[in-house]
């Protein structure tokens, strides 16, 4: 039964206001028509809080924990407000309206009391991350409520799923991290798809459509809490993954992956197919539009992700998914910024060679992974990590690495060319350094696999080198050609 399933996930611009939770209501009475019409997918809905209730959630939480409770009210009265206002969008019938506000109420009165459990641990000093998370829950929990009154509204036999779906272990303390962010709070796949399973899989038995809350969920040890910012299409692909489903579609406000920042680049194109591989390294070097983590759950399962626009639905969006053959080269072009060079070099050039792995451990006691590594050898290392990072990194390094000279280049970033084969095709590294050379743009140093190219530059021409890289390797821009007039015309027009 399961592998009839479509995952839709919407995200926090797609349920932004009232008229759009309509249109996301609209999406799923398609999606539901294609099921009865044709039997392809029955829809279950995976969805984000309204556009910037998180944030403001997490400042009521801030709020409460350093005292400030008459700004904190203000706050929970326009959130109130917020959500008020798109009820009595999603909801045109009397009754249907009155049922919604009063299930909203009772989640408002829920959200005071954990904002009441929040302040009373702050105020006897205790652990706040998990009092915070349970705060910053509440934006989708009242979410799915509104799309599921709008779904109803619209004809569809709908029911939020108030209890969390996925099952994490318990978080750890780190008081490193920044405010309202719940470190190792990671799911359990056994226990989340026994919850799938006694949650979702009942309601589509019945053909009812279940609306469940991303980005939250319940740990092992009973607690509500968070899966980090922007962790909502995760969720979507671990829901996904525990009821062994067919697809999951991502409807955010893009028309699918691009070739490149259309915000930077005029000419961009759509993909419609990327590889798991390709889609993991573009998220990985600064593209927006997957998590990171999105594909973790269902790629080794080769279940593929869509990716589509909520306000152009006609469009089928880009599919995520196993690799397909015959592609070679560059597919795709993206840009991390602010990065820094670490260099480590041995200043005994007859001694044994170090081990990589000491130098990246450090980097680790630092709480920096590379972002990339640029060259290494017995007695030579370098590699890139995020600029904040970077000074931390080499007093470790200072302080670790005897007979070793560290260094640090600050205002880097890595323009990386994604696409397939290019250890197969010697000529696109070539074409890369040269595109970037006829603009005078000097690469400080370079890495290429199977799956890419890795050209770091100064941050201050990164956007330059990537309109560059991308009408070289991609989508040459072609001039218009004007034709000279006949010189009769121009008389005339003279003459006139």
């Amino acid at each position: 039964m399961h592998d009839t399933i479509c995952v839709l996930k919407f995200g926090g611009t797609s349920v932004g206001n009232g008229e759009r939770i309509r249109q996301v209501a609209a999406i799923i009475a398609q999606t539901l028509q294609e099921y009865c019409a044709s039997g392809e997918l029955f829809p279950v809905v995976v969805t984000s809080a309204m556009s910037g209730v998180t944030d403001q959630l997490l400042r009521i939480a801030r709020l409460t924990c350093s005292g400030e409770y008459e700004a904190c009210d203000q706050e929970l009265k326009q959130l109130r407000l917020k959500h008020r206002e798109a009820a009595s969008i999603v909801a045109r019938d009397s009754h249907a309206l009155a049922t919604l506000e009063k299930d909203l109420e009772q989640g408002f009165a829920s959200l005071e009391r954990d904002v009441a459990a929040l302040r009373a641990a702050a105020e006897q000093g205790q652990e706040v991350a998990l009092p915070t998370a349970a705060v910053a829950s509440w934006g989708e929990r009242l979410s799915i409520l509104l799309v599921a009154a709008a779904a109803c509204d619209a004809g569809i036999d709908a029911q939020p799923v108030r209890q969390p779906v996925i099952v994490t272990s318990h978080p750890k303390t780190d008081a490193a991290q920044p405010f309202g962010v719940v470190v190792g709070a990671e799911p359990l796949s056994e226990e989340t798809r026994l919850n799938a399973h006694s949650f979702i899989a009942p309601l589509v038995e019945q053909r009812v459509v279940p609306i469940a809350a991303g980005f939250i969920g319940r740990t092992i040890t009973g607690f509500v809490t968070t899966l980090g910012r922007n962790g909502s299409d995760y969720s979507a692909t671990v829901i996904g993954s525990a009821l062994d489903c067919a697809e999951v579609s991502i409807y955010t406000d893009v028309d699918g992956v691009l070739t490149a920042d259309p915000r930077l680049v005029a000419n961009t194109r759509l993909l419609p197919h990327l590889s798991y591989a390709e889609a993991a390294r573009l998220s990985w070097f600064g593209a927006k539009v997957l998590h990171p983590r999105t594909l973790i759950p269902i790629a080794h399962r080769n279940i593929p992700v869509r990716v589509r626009n909520t306000f152009r639905p006609h469009i089928r969006g880009t599919v995520v998914g196993p690799a397909k053959g015959g592609q070679t080269g560059a597919r795709a072009i993206t840009i991390r910024r602010k990065l820094a060079l670490i260099t480590v070099e041995s200043t005994d050039l007859f001694g044994a060679p170090e081990n990589a792995g000491q130098v990246f451990a450090l980097a680790a006691n630092a709480g920096a992974a590379p972002v990339a590594i640029c060259s290494s050898s017995g007695h030579h290392l370098s590699f890139m990590v995020e600029e904040q990072a970077a000074d931390s990194i080499v007093a470790l390094l200072h302080h670790d690495m005897e007979n070793w000279q560290v260094r640090s280049r600050h205002g880097l970033a890595a323009c990386a060319c994604i696409g397939s084969d290019f250890v197969d095709d010697p000529m696109s590294p070539a074409r890369a350094i040269t595109a970037l050379a006829r603009e005078r743009i000097p690469v400080i140093t370079q890495g290429a696999s199977e799956q890419g190219i890795t050209l770091i530059v100064e941050d201050a021409k990164s956007e330059s080198a990537l309109r560059c890289l991308h009408r070289d390797l991609i989508a040459p821009v072609i001039p218009l050609v004007r034709h000279p007039r006949p010189a009769h015309e121009k008389r005339r027009e003279h003459a006139r």
